[in-house]
């Protein structure tokens, strides 16, 4: 290999010689022959642009000098620096001879080095490229590295350890030297050889080459998941149906709290855009002591000396005006529903006592029971065999139970699934945030750590095939208020999923009832129906006076 690579060398040498020959009597005037310089004529006739003859030069036949001979201690050694991982990449021939004498503690040449350079690029080992130095010198810069191959090449030269003797590269040098191969015979030479190693490179490369099947099934693959990637027409109805009419109508709130901190953070003489808070200032505040560790859902406002805040909202921001309140308590059947969408009814009554059935079915149920966690808690507690025993199966036939639990009721809300007749499918977590939507850090139930979240369970009954999937997250991130408050986004992503069908929530209160919701609890206002049909079978169940719903006093 390395005969064969010299000789390329010498031949590759010769090449610029002539050509460098050629381009000076070019401009000297005189025209040459270049057919008898590349076959290496002694006797090139002059050009008839010439005015007088002009000798011609033997052409140079390669000296021992001009081929360079692979010393192996310098390629080993050239290949080891190449595989170091530290090496700085770019990096030229001058740095690696002078890092490489200095290893070999020997004078190495500059010409050696580049020779090793070009045949490691022609094994692929590397990627070079010739450049000039700051002193204006050519050299050739390393670009690119392929360290697999260094690696396999140092292990094989280590586990060859054969040298070449000194003898032995002598011995070629004086058969070069004697011989002199004419430049057509080693350029051929080089080209057979070339051509072997392409063939070698080519037929690796023809079995590294995936088969007309192979792509054809991978782009068969691409394909089919690009399409499956896509929405549908029906998802893409979905979205449309369900997006905001107008745009968004969610403001976000400024990040620095208030007005004041706003634009002092800005350095600007107006606030941002954005929702922003300000201090509610009392009497007995104490603005040293810093902010309420529960600030709206404190118990004690009237007496915490503690900062509280309040919402500052925009200038001509109001209410719902009349017209929007009255067509919230009106009945609507939307075109595209067979169901009517009533205003919000409610009942009060024991859940425990009153009779379910004459509320009829309902596709969704949604439940936050008084799970008796053993805490002290502002409401009264339900036994967990009450709980077990509930009748929730008179109500739904097929549909979705979504049931909010926390602490040991975790365990106990999935045993109560199972007895209903439910199958647990999923689960929404509601990360709680206190009014400077910050994560809490004081939450009021939990026995080792203070609870920041809870969680509801999502149960289905039946093969329910009206349901819209895939259009919410299952994490909730909305703001804590009062107690069992549960957030309102809730009710969003439940009308998404079930849109235009019966819903009903046990244990709720009046900050609970919705449109076209039913809601069952004990602390509501008196009984308010408004479906005709429903309002016939409550009726006949509890004629006037019968208040057996009630738990008896």
């Amino acid at each position: 290999m390395s005969d064969t690579w010299s000789s390329i060398q010498a031949h590759r040498k010769s090449q610029e010689s002539l050509r460098e020959r050629l381009q000076r009597r070019r401009r000297q005037g005189v025209g040459l022959d270049l057919e008898g310089l590349v076959g290496g004529s002694s006797d090139s006739k002059p050009s008839s642009r010439s005015s007088s003859p002009t000798p011609q030069p033997p052409a140079p036949t390669p000296k021992a000098e001009d081929v360079t001979t692979v010393d192996p201690d310098v390629e080993k050694k050239l290949l080891t620096c190449l595989n170091d991982q530290d090496m700085t990449i770019p990096s030229d021939s001058s740095i690696l001879q002078n890092r490489v004498a200095k290893d070999l503690e020997k004078e190495v040449s500059q010409a050696c080095v580049e020779s090793l350079l070009q045949k490691f690029a022609a094994q692929e080992l590397i990627v070079i490229k010739n450049s000039v130095t700051n002193a204006g010198l050519s050299c050739i810069v390393v670009t690119e590295l392929d360290h697999s191959k260094l690696k396999a090449m140092c292990n094989e030269l280590l586990q060859s350890g054969a040298e070449v003797p000194e003898k032995a590269g002598l011995g070629v040098k004086r058969k070069r030297e004697t011989d002199s191969p004419a430049p057509e015979e080693r350029v051929a030479k080089a080209l057979s050889k070339k051509k072997e190693d392409l063939g070698d490179n080519s037929i690796e490369s023809l079995l590294s080459m995936p088969t007309i099947k192979e792509q054809e099934t991978k782009e068969m693959g691409e394909e089919i998941f690009d399409l499956l990637s896509k929405p549908t027409a029906k998802e893409q109805s979905l979205v449309e149906k369900f997006k905001s009419q107008g745009g968004a109508q969610v403001q976000e709130f400024c990040p620095h709290g208030t007005k004041e901190e706003c634009r002092k953070e800005r350095k600007a003489n107006q606030a941002c855009n954005r929702l922003h808070f300000k201090k509610i200032i009392k009497d007995h505040t104490d603005e040293s002591l810093g902010d309420c560790s529960f600030l709206n859902t404190c118990f004690h406002m009237d007496t915490c000396k503690y900062v509280h805040y309040e919402i500052e909202y925009p200038e001509g921001d109001t209410k719902l005006d009349q017209e929007q309140r009255a067509a919230l308590t009106k009945a609507v059947k939307p075109k595209d529903s067979a169901h009517i969408l009533y205003p919000p009814q409610w009942v009060q009554c024991d859940i425990r006592r009153i009779d379910m059935e004459v509320l009829g079915k309902f596709s969704v149920v949604m439940a936050d029971p008084p799970w008796d966690i053993h805490m002290d808690l502002p409401y009264g507690t339900m036994t967990d065999d009450e709980m077990r025993n509930l009748n929730v199966s008179a109500i739904q036939d097929e549909g979705y139970i979504f049931l909010w639990v926390t602490g040991r009721a975790m365990e106990l809300g999935r045993e109560c699934l199972k007895l209903w007749g439910y199958e647990r499918v999923d689960e929404l977590i509601w990360v709680k945030t206190n009014q400077l939507q910050r994560i809490i850090r004081t939450g009021r139930t939990g026995h080792w750590l203070n609870h920041g979240k809870e969680h509801c369970l999502v149960g289905a009954k039946g093969t329910p095939f009206w349901t819209n999937r895939g259009l919410d997250a299952d994490v909730i991130v909305a703001e804590v208020r009062e107690t069992s408050h549960k957030p309102d986004e809730v009710y969003g992503i439940i009308e998404r999923l079930a849109p235009g069908r019966r819903k009903i929530e046990l244990f709720g209160r009046m900050h609970n009832v919705q449109p076209n919701w039913v809601t069952l609890g004990n602390q509501l206002d008196g009984v308010h129906l408004v479906d005709p049909e429903m309002v016939d079978r409550f009726r006949q169940r509890y004629p006037d006076g019968d208040r057996s719903y009630l738990k008896p006093s």
